[in-house]
This record gives structure tokens, C-alpha cells and sequence, in this order.
């Protein structure tokens, strides 16, 4: 009987660690927003992302999907949760919010600061993205419209206080191999084309780290970086 009982205890444990997971719970404040006179579409609001590609069952950035359908809070306030399998932890989510459906979507207005005050990124080519390294714990995130903060201007990233993570790239432009150097021991990187998919990945290990490109088409790309604390963007092109 002991040794049954400590069967069913091991086996109690890998289904618990098979079926681990993290959720995140998106929300966004659009009080501001619609005193800057936007409309409210009639699907409400949305978001797009690469949440499949992370393991998530909401749909791979198209926001008219039902599953991308956020929940009305009340108070302007809008919320979606989305669950990550634990293989997704530290991974970098990519993703904005919608106003209904692609056209009126956060980081067309020249007034957001979502690039410039370090929670997104500006692929030079009128995406704007925000980024989320997926965390070990569960997490609620609430942001303004088109900006970093809270519209109370609150920090929910607490992005103020990361440090700035210095990075080159080369060569630039490249055919195979990009080699990346960094001031920080380790990092996560990965390689978006322009419209954020992600379509290379590498670790960084004693501040370098070297990503094949070779089996990429031609064209410009961006690469992130991450070590968890700190984050940065840049941008290179595939010969």
C-alpha cells in the first residue's frame, strides 16, 4: 500500500507540472482615448499579437477572431486573460490593442509613446508593437491607450527603472550568420520580420551570441534582445 500510495504521488506531480501554466491578464484604459475624440467601434476593443506562436490559444494577430475579443470592465476599462504553458515563460509576447479591427489600432496616432518610453518597439515601417517577456507567476498589466503608464501615470513594468542595455549587431547588412554582442552576460535573442513574426531565435552567453539567417528571405529585420531586466531593439537587413 506505501509503495501505491507513493506511486499516485509521484504521478500527482507530473501532471501538475504537465499542466502548469502562467496567465497574464491584458487590460487597457481607454479614457483618454476616446476624450481625444475616438469613436468606440461596435466589436469593441481587441487585441493582435503573436499569442499562438507563444502558446497561447488566442488567435496570431488577427484581432476580428473571436478569441481576440476583450471583456468590457466598465469604466473604459477593457481586459482579456490569456494563458501561456510554462514552456512559454520568457519568451517575448508581441502585441497592441485594437479598436475593432486593423486600421485603428494603438501606435498610429504620431502622439503614442509606446517605442519611445520602452514597453514597444518601432520596426521603421508604421508597426509599432508593444513587448512583454512572458512571466514565471501570474500577472495583471494595465496600461493607458498608446503609452507605457497608467493614465493615472502609474508604471505597471516598472520600465523607469531598467537599466539601458547597450547591444551591437554585425555584419550589417549580412547573408548567414549575425553576430550580436552585448553588456550583459545573457540574454534571450530573437529575430521579427516586419510584421512580428518571430522567425529566429538564439541565447546570448558571455555577452555574445551568433544567430543564422541564412534560410531567411531577403529584406530588413529586427532583432530583440532581452535578459529579463532590460530590453533593446535593432534593426538589420538580410542580403
Amino acid at each position: 500500500m506505501k509503495k501505491l500510495s507513493t506511486l499516485f504521488f509521484f504521478l500527482g506531480i507530473t501532471a501538475t507540472i504537465g499542466f502548469s501554466q502562467v496567465t497574464v491578464t491584458y487590460q487597457v484604459d481607454i479614457t483618454d482615448y476616446l476624450g481625444g475624440g475616438a469613436t468606440l467601434d461596435p466589436n469593441g476593443i481587441r487585441v493582435g499579437g503573436d499569442f499562438t506562436s507563444q502558446g497561447a490559444t488566442v488567435a496570431d494577430w488577427t484581432p476580428a477572431d473571436a478569441s481576440c475579443a476583450m471583456t468590457d470592465l466598465g469604466n473604459n476599462i477593457w481586459s482579456i486573460a490569456v494563458e501561456y504553458p510554462a514552456s512559454s515563460i520568457g519568451q517575448t509576447q508581441s502585441y497592441k490593442f485594437v479598436n475593432g479591427d486593423w486600421g485603428t489600432n494603438e501606435g498610429t496616432d504620431p502622439a503614442n509613446t509606446i517605442a519611445t518610453a520602452g514597453c514597444g518597439i518601432d520596426d521603421g515601417s508604421g508597426n509599432i508593437n508593444r513587448q512583454l517577456v512572458i512571466p514565471q507567476s501570474n500577472i495583471t498589466l494595465t496600461f493607458c491607450w498608446d503609452a507605457c503608464l497608467t493614465c493615472a501615470g502609474d508604471d505597471p513594468l516598472g520600465i523607469e527603472t531598467k537599466q539601458i542595455l547597450t547591444t551591437e549587431i554585425f555584419p550589417n547588412p549580412v547573408k548567414e550568420t549575425l553576430t550580436v554582442e552585448a553588456n550583459v552576460e545573457t540574454a534571450t535573442v530573437e529575430v521579427y520580420n516586419l510584421i512580428g513574426s518571430k522567425v529566429a531565435v538564439s541565447s546570448l552567453k558571455n555577452g555574445t551570441a551568433e544567430v543564422n539567417v541564412s534560410e531567411l528571405p531577403a529584406g530588413s529585420y529586427i532583432l530583440s534582445l532581452n535578459s529579463g531586466k532590460n530590453s533593446t531593439k535593432k534593426k538589420f537587413i538580410k542580403l
